[in-house]
Order: C-alpha cells, then structure tokens, then sequence
C-alpha cells in the first residue's frame, strides 16, 4: 500500500466542515467554526451541513456531495467532519475514490467517520487522521486535544504511550483501525489493507459481550489475522466490566500472538490524540511513534 501524505495544515489555509454522518445543531457548528477562525484558518462550511434526514445530515446524495466538493475544491486545505452518528457506511457505494485520490487533503474524523477513513485508506491510498470533529469537539476544545491535532497535521511528531501491557512485543506496520463497532459493520467489503499494520481502537457503550463478539469477528477474517501485527487498545468508556475487558483483550493477543498494549488516549472522551491512519507505525515497548510515509 503506496499511501499519498496530504499536504501539512498552516496558518491562512482553508478548512472544510462538512456532516458525511449524523445530523448537527447550527450553533454548535457555528463556535468551532469561530474556534479555528481565531486559530487564523479560513472556514468554509459544506452547503448541505444543516439539512436533516432522520437521523443523518441530509439524504445520502446530498452527504457525497459535500464530501466530494471539499475534496474538489482546490481552495480547501483540510476537510473536518462535523460529528460521528451514523450514515457514513451508506456513501461507501456513492464515494468517487478516485476522485479523492486525484484530490488528496487533510480528512480527520472519528468514531463513525472510521468507515470513510478506512475506505480512503484501502480504495483512495490516502492517509487520514483520526481526531477531533467540529460539533463534538472544537465547539469546545480542550488544550489537550487541540494541541495534538494542530501538531499533527502541521508534520510535527506525535507519540503515543501506554499504560496497561496485555502482551509483551515490539511491532512494525502502517498505523490502522478506529472506532471497533464501526470497523466491523464494514466487514464483507474489500477493506483490510493488504500490508501488515498495527491496529488501534476504541468504543463506546458496549458491553464487553459485544467487543469480545467483535473482536472475534475480526480474528476469524484471514486477512486482519494475516496482518494484524500489534494491538494498541484506546479508551472503551461505559463498556462495563473493566476486568471481563482486560480478558478480553489479553486473550484477542494470545489468540494472534501479538504484542499488546492499552491506556492510549484514543477515545470519545473530551482529550483525545490525533492519529495518523496509514503512515508508518512503530511499537516499541509500549510506546507508538510513526513516520509519514
């Protein structure tokens, strides 16, 4: 996988906000936007981010607009999702990825917007970033999250630290995953890289059930068992059983035999790191740093 860096983020440069999932509320879209104004960017919000359907942001049409607009728009530097939800996983069979990798840019999301990544990844060869979202978290950012965002996509170097050893190891890989609930709705579409990768992830409210289920679902695919060389595991905030997890986890290492690692501050909680998907990731006694290929 020959991945294409975007260019870096700077001072003056323009950011799309657009809505690929679940439905906004103005105001709040409306303080980030002031937020990365007065961090000296231009804002451009897409045309469609306010409509509504059900639950979503608009139809499915009207949400692959705006996508493929920011990413043909020659003026925008970086695209910021709005929010996760849902609805990102019905674009997958609307998205031009061609287009995306003739137009590659910034795109940072998370939680749902995992699929959109993941998909870019696999289908566009671009390397994205999850991390904070306008209405979830630069309405009211904290200094945490901000700083690493805006280090990140500016080509600064990030690292990210452990606090729990499920699995001793060291690994090497592109760095791969999000949101563990979205991961697996993709499953049954061509979206596994094809070269080995160090998987991150996290949740939120899920019982630890279901991330077992989930994770064995992964494990029972050839490729992901193929591939997966090191588990870095994030925040599962309100998923119950802290220690039925631990179990969980240790176990989903043994099972690969792989080096695994937990406590990183990949979360839906306010303070969160910035992670870039597909650049070069490497595990070394707990710690993750990376390269930009």
């Amino acid at each position: 996988m020959n991945l294409i860096k975007p260019s870096y983020l700077k001072e003056g440069d323009t950011v799309a906000i657009i809505a690929p999932a679940g439905a906004v509320e103005y105001d709040e879209i409306i303080k980030a936007q002031a937020y990365l104004e007065r961090r000296n960017l231009r804002v451009k919000l897409g045309k469609n981010i306010f409509k509504t359907c059900r639950y979503m942001a608009g139809d499915d049409e009207e949400r692959v607009d705006d996508l493929h607009e920011a990413f043909l728009d020659t003026s925008v530097n970086a695209i910021i999702c709005a929010r996760g939800g849902y609805g990102s996983i019905r674009l997958i069979k609307l998205i031009d990825f061609n287009l995306i990798r003739r137009n590659p840019k910034i795109f940072c999301g998370y939680s749902d917007i995992t699929a959109l990544s993941l998909m870019f990844a696999k289908h566009s060869d671009l390397i994205t970033f999850s991390g904070p979202m306008a209405q979830s978290d630069f309405n009211d950012i904290t200094e945490f999250t901000a700083q690493s965002f805006f280090n990140v996509v500016s080509g600064g170097q990030e690292e990210y630290f452990s606090t729990v050893t499920y699995n001793m190891g060291n690994a090497q890989g592109i760095i791969w995953g999000g949101n563990l609930s979205t991961i697996v709705s993709l499953c049954g579409i061509n979206f596994i890289p094809d070269e080995d990768f160090i998987f991150f992830t996290e949740d939120l409210n899920e019982a630890p059930y279901r991330i077992d289920k989930m994770l064995n679902q992964l494990i029972n695919m050839k490729e992901f068992r193929a591939h997966c060389k090191g588990i870095l595991f994030g925040e599962f905030l309100d998923c119950g059983d802290e220690n039925w997890l631990s179990e969980i986890f240790t176990e989903t290492a043994k099972i690969l035999d792989i080096p695994a690692y937990g406590g990183f501050k990949f979360s839906h909680s306010a303070d969160k790191q910035t992670v870039p998907i597909g650049a070069a990731g490497y595990l070394q006694d707990g710690i993750l740093s990376y390269k930009m290929i």
